[in-house]
């Protein structure tokens, strides 16, 4: 199977791909790799009920981006109607409230949507796929505390979708009537249950001594806040002063230094045991460069002309474009379904029904 390190350089590389794009062929074609990778991802009775609940998610925040656009009205040469609305004052910004609705502002409205829409099935893959556990394992010691806090909330939705499906058997077995008027019935419980088990994390992570860590030396953190400037530096010189576009990279490279001097100082400081480390196979090491290149491209791509994945639909509404690099571009978010498809499945050892019980630990026990 693949690498927890795998999973999250292509969760990311979706992200910044289908935020970095606003070409809708290239985001259907990220949508389909996504959906593609979630039939073939492995994922439990609890992450297919997360994957259907981001996608009902997804699904209502494209189509409320569609109601908003159609609410305040939008500006365009083809427009399919008019929605009445009172007249706001100029002080007020430009809002709008009705008026004429056009295909530009309902193209791009449905383009946010889907961006939207793939970044959180992505991530519905993602937290079925990886193990909150693991994604805590893998993590680098300097970040421990970060990451922890990311494992807790992404162990928020799973078991808030399980205390709700719990409590919706509980009320049926009861002869409860359902329906939208017994919604409050359903989100109650499973809110006040959802506080208590944080109360109970958040005493049980403090008695074993989570909260203690022991500062980072000087010399780290130093490094570490230069990192900010130099980027900053990097950013304004790279976008808008052509002359400085070398000393931006330059420092752009110089605050990456900075940020692996800071991760190794910090991890230095803090000292963690681990029972198993996670093997990365070179496959898999291969693939989270290639994602790695592959979200570089897609952020800076257009700034050296490598990559053009944009679309102003409020330019006469024309077809969007549909190149090769910006295709394959966008194809990369289907990579894990063709490492999974030739990847070895994991068959469990049988183990014979007499065999006694010291037997069978130590079969358990041999790697």
């Amino acid at each position: 199977m693949m690498a927890t390190g795998a999973w999250c350089a292509w969760v990311l590389m979706v992200g910044a791909v289908a935020l970095g794009t606003s070409n809708p062929l290239y985001l259907a074609v990220i949508l389909l790799g996504v959906l593609l990778v979630a039939a073939m991802a492995p994922r439990t009775e609890t992450a297919v009920a997360g994957f259907r609940t981001l996608l009902f998610f997804g699904l209502a925040m494209f189509a409320i981006s569609l109601v908003i656009a159609t609410i305040n009205g939008s500006y365009g040469e083809h427009i399919l109607f008019t929605m009445p609305g009172p007249d706001l004052p100029d002080w007020l910004g430009g809002l709008r409230l009705g008026g004429p609705v056009s295909a530009e502002g309902l193209a791009a409205a449905g383009i946010r949507g889907l961006a939207i829409l793939c970044v959180l099935l992505a991530f519905g893959v993602f937290n079925g796929a990886v193990s909150p556990h693991q994604l805590l394992r893998t993590a680098p010691a300097a970040l421990f505390h970060a990451s922890l806090v990311v494992t807790v909330g992404l162990t928020l939705l799973p078991s808030s979708i399980e205390d709700v499906r719990r409590i919706r058997e509980m009320r049926a077995l009861r002869g409860a009537p359902g329906g939208l008027r017994q919604l409050p019935a359903l989100v109650v419980p499973a809110v006040i249950g959802g506080l208590e088990r944080s109360m109970r994390l958040a005493e049980a992570m403090e008695a074993r001594g989570y909260a203690a860590a022991p500062p980072a030396a000087r010399g780290p953190r130093l490094i570490g806040g230069l990192a900010a400037p130099l980027f900053l530096f990097a950013a304004v010189g790279w976008f808008y002063y052509s002359p400085l576009r070398l000393p931006a990279v330059l420092a752009a490279l110089a605050g990456a230094g900075c940020i692996v001097a800071w991760g190794w100082g910090s991890s230095r400081a803090r000292h963690t045991t681990r029972l198993r480390d996670e093997p990365t196979a070179l496959i898999d090491s291969v693939l989270i460069v290639l994602s790695v290149g592959i979200t570089v491209v897609a952020l800076a791509g257009k700034s050296v002309g490598w990559v053009e994945m944009g679309y102003n639909p409020f330019a006469g509404l024309a077809m969007p474009p549909f190149e090769v690099p910006g295709a394959l571009v966008a194809l990369a978010a289907a990579w894990p379904a063709v490492r999974l498809a030739f990847a070895t499945p994991v068959v469990p050892r049988e183990e014979p029904p007499h065999a006694p019980a010291h037997v069978r630990v130590h079969q358990e026990q041999r790697p």
